[in-house]
């Protein structure tokens, strides 16, 4: 995806993968500069720690306490994070929702979770609740998010019985635990949950949807995958990394061939 908006842009770079253990990051970004790396992404568990690192962050890593997006310079590191920007774009695109008007669910409070609690409770919506397997986390987050908070942010407990009374009054669930990554993970909702006017948000994707995905859409509600999310993080990301516009159609057609099926 990268490559191709790369290629688009007439730009001659190149988009590599670098695994690096959990606790080995700060060994190693010396060895990513004088590799002559201009700039990078990085995925859990390294966002919080990339922002630590960062000699300058901008508004939306600031927002977030994480940095997805970082730009390398003689000045130094600046760090960026594109995921909630992205997973609005996301949105935006395939729902053209007001999500000020929505009352949404987000499972799970760390990661990507965390981030769109966070934005979601700035900008403003109808009622934000939070559920996470270890509830003092979602507490935390609450506790976090709320002087600032311009919604009614609640919590509940991660159980089945809370969850059917919960999206009986939920206009959006957003998935944002990593069930769904492999096939033997159980359901992060009930069956029972599913049903038609129901929107959720999983940002987990694989290339056969994940179970809850499959199973939503068999039910009557309206499901996508975090496919349209990490193409439009990418997107920020590209235009932050060169400073012009992302070719998006390129993008989009080099995502959709490596994923085998339509965003």
């Amino acid at each position: 995806m990268q490559e191709a908006g790369f290629r688009a842009l007439g730009i001659q770079a190149e988009y590599l993968r670098v695994e690096i253990p959990g606790q080995e990051l700060a060994g190693a970004i010396p060895a990513l500069r004088q590799a002559g790396f201009q700039g990078w992404n990085c995925t859990l568990p390294h966002k919080e720690a990339m922002f630590a690192l960062c000699d300058a962050v901008d508004a939306t890593a600031k927002e977030s306490t994480s940095a997805n997006t970082v730009v390398a310079s003689k000045n130094g590191l600046r760090g960026y994070s594109t995921d909630a920007d992205g997973w609005e774009d996301a949105v935006a695109e395939r729902w053209k929702l007001n999500l000020a008007t929505q009352r949404i669910l987000i499972l799970g409070c760390g990661g990507v979770g965390r981030t769109l609690a966070i934005r979601l409770a700035q900008k403003g919506c109808r009622g934000l609740i939070l559920a996470n397997r270890s509830p003092e986390k979602a507490a935390r987050l609450r506790k976090e998010i709320l002087p600032t908070a311009k919604s009614i942010i609640s919590v509940i407990d991660w159980n089945q019985e809370n969850f059917k009374k919960t999206t009986l009054e939920t206009d959006l669930v957003i998935q944002a635990t990593s069930l769904g990554l492999s096939p033997t993970d159980p359901l992060p909702l009930p069956e029972g949950c599913l049903r038609t006017g129901l929107r959720i948000f999983d940002t987990v994707y694989r290339k056969d949807f994940t179970p809850l995905i499959r199973l939503a859409r068999s039910r009557g509600a309206d499901a996508v995958d975090g496919l349209g999310m990490l193409l439009h993080q990418g997107v920020r990301a590209l235009a932050i990394w060169t400073g012009r516009a992302a070719p998006v159609s390129a993008m989009r057609q080099a995502l959709e061939k490596e994923a085998g099926r339509p965003l």
